[in-house]
């Protein structure tokens, strides 16, 4: 089997990361998933820890994420790694010709423990403003599925808000700075049936024919 190719997908929250790269996954014969937000820390942080990260000049290797780096080689080197994200364990697809693992990463390869084991990173290239107005669709739209959480939502949604100005925003502005220019494909407004054929047309000849079905090896 070939070695695993590493695609990355990354973009401010809102942007629809998480849902380009379980798409990815499903069209890369199950390829597993590993999710930045599994794992980050920086999100406990208290406003005032942040605000001196900014000041600070927002070092993106002081962003906490322990265990994506080495749970991200663990896969490369075809073993299986705990799904934190879903629960249960990831494995590489056998369903492929060359096998796929989708890094879901708001820091793409800026991040310095993760950064340099990707091979094709993708930039979902959507306005602060728009991204917002999905972020905030998802509390939402969580309320309405779950009227009983209404309240605590709308809490989380008060606070989302009040550190937007002052944290979220500039901490999303310095992410499409440092992020955006080192992507390998830069995808704009879209369907996500669009932004799949995108991709697979990116990177299928460096995957030599990756969707070609092989026989699942027997025990």
């Amino acid at each position: 089997m070939s070695a695993p190719f590493v695609l990355a997908v990354s973009g401010p929250p809102g942007s629809g990361k998480t849902t380009l790269s379980h798409a990815l996954s499903e069209r890369f014969g199950g390829a597993p998933v590993l999710a930045y937000d599994a794992y980050e820390e920086i999100t406990g942080w208290p406003p005032e820890r942040v605000a001196a990260w900014l000041a600070g000049g927002a070092p993106l290797d002081a962003v906490p994420v322990p265990g994506l780096a080495e749970d991200l080689a663990r896969l490369r080197r075809g073993e299986p790694v705990p799904d934190r994200e879903r629960g249960g364990t990831l494995r590489l697809s056998r369903r492929a010709a060359r096998p796929v693992i989708v890094l879901d990463t708001l820091l793409g390869r800026a991040h310095p423990g993760t950064g340099a084991q990707i091979d094709h990173l993708v930039w979902l290239d959507l306005p602060l403003d728009v991204a917002l107005a999905r972020k905030l669709r998802s509390f939402t739209g969580a309320a309405r599925r779950d009227p009983t959480a209404a309240p605590g939502l709308l809490e989380a949604l008060d606070a989302y808000l009040g550190r937007y100005d002052a944290l979220l925003h500039p901490t999303y502005a310095l992410q499409r700075e440092r992020v955006r220019p080192a992507a390998d494909q830069i995808l704009g407004a879209g369907t996500l049936a669009a932004h799949l054929d995108a991709v697979q047309s990116a990177i299928q000849s460096t995957l030599h024919a990756t969707l070609t079905a092989v026989p699942t090896p027997t025990a």
